[in-house]
């Protein structure tokens, strides 16, 4: 790993901590590591971070597989891209938890897999909480009953909820939504059973979705710059 890279993580680990400490927080940050070599990312755990998000299925599949034989056992991947259908089989089962099932069909085809491999698999379930036609998930309306819906298949450990909202300069912009999703889940607290996991919050607004409760936030940027974009 490039002392750049490792001294962003650093000095923004050090900075996330101790606001989450200032907050009274239990916060984690999950590096979001798409595009990212498995070399940079077993150096980050060695450097104390275990929990890594991974957006394209192959690719997850892919650092998986290489990192059998690596030292970095207790690195737990956590899956926060869109579903396809037909490359569940890759992230069933590798995934410590699946960020964006967004509908019942993708649950009861996760836990069809996971009966096939006599497992279970934990989830989010992802909320369009902020209506954006741009972002993927489910209104805010239909979650108590999809919430209900899939509580009923026995493989699906339902974790709690995660959002996506449009990017601003502002970071205040996200407050409400992240709000709002923090009252969702106390609104769906007789269905979820505990005190649900909300994944909420990125590089330009981490310190507002701790404000308001995220328990997961997913950082890119403060850790290893910004991405190339990709035709």
């Amino acid at each position: 790993m490039s002392e750049d890279v490792k001294s962003k993580f650093k000095k923004f680990n050090k900075e996330f901590k101790d606001y989450c400490i200032s907050k009274k927080s239990p916060a984690i940050l999950l590096a979001v590591s798409k595009t990212k070599p498995l070399s940079q990312i077993i150096d980050l755990y060695e450097e104390g971070q275990k929990t890594f998000g991974e957006n394209y299925a192959q690719e997850l599949r892919d650092k998986n597989l290489e990192n059998l034989s690596a030292a970095a056992k207790n690195l737990a991947w956590h899956f926060i891209g869109q579903i396809q259908k037909n490359k569940i089989k890759y992230i069933v089962g590798t995934t410590a938890l699946i960020h964006t099932v967004d509908s019942y069909g993708k649950a009861a085809l996760i836990s069809s897999l996971c009966e096939q491999r006599e497992i279970k698999q934990s989830i989010l379930l992802q909320i369009n909480i902020s209506n954006d036609k741009n972002k993927a998930g489910i209104k805010r309306e239909d979650a108590k009953s999809l919430v209900k819906k899939i509580k009923t298949l026995e493989r699906i450990q339902l974790k709690g909820l995660m959002t996506i909202t449009e990017f601003s300069d502002d970071p205040e912009k996200s407050r409400p939504f992240y709000r709002d999703l923090r009252l969702l889940a106390m609104e769906l607290k007789e269905e979820l059973l505990y005190r649900p996991e909300l994944s909420m919050g990125m590089s330009d607004d981490y310190r507002v979705a701790i404000d308001e409760g995220a328990t997961i936030v997913r950082i890119g940027s403060k850790i290893f710059g910004e991405r190339k974009k990709t035709l």
